[in-house]
């Protein structure tokens, strides 16, 4: 069994964007079901094997990435999920990824740390510019 997982968070856009890195978990639920989720912005990909849950995860996070780009919510829904932005909200200097401490103490996150085994790995996923 593989024990390295790796997420290409490779969204393009004609803007400039930042860098972030990402936690991602992976884990099996009582259902046999492989889960991939990132808790910095609360998206999930799920599949009968891991090349499946993170195939589905990659998907979901470019139709994320997608819609909040093309309603402009990108920058507000970052900043409801925990996200910081210094700078102007047109041209932000720096997007600031929340803390594990923040994370963990979200109880669906410490739950599926409780509850079922786990891996995780960190990924950097490229977030384009938002207004």
């Amino acid at each position: 069994m593989q024990n390295l997982l790796s997420f290409k968070g490779g969204f393009s856009n004609k803007k400039a964007g930042v860098t972030a890195q990402l936690m991602l978990i992976h884990f099996v639920d009582e259902n046999g079901i492989h889960i991939i989720y990132s808790p910095h912005l609360d998206l999930s990909g799920y599949g009968k094997t891991k090349d499946e849950a993170k195939q589905s995860f990659e998907d979901s996070f470019a139709d994320f990435m997608d819609y909040t780009i093309n309603k402009k919510t990108l920058g507000e829904v970052l900043k409801q999920l925990g996200w910081k932005v210094k700078g102007k909200s047109k041209r932000p200097k720096k997007v600031i990824v929340p803390s594990m401490s923040d994370i963990l103490d979200k109880s669906y996150v410490s739950e599926i740390f409780d509850k079922y085994q786990t891996q995780t790995f960190h990924t950097p996923v490229q977030i384009p510019q938002f207004s």
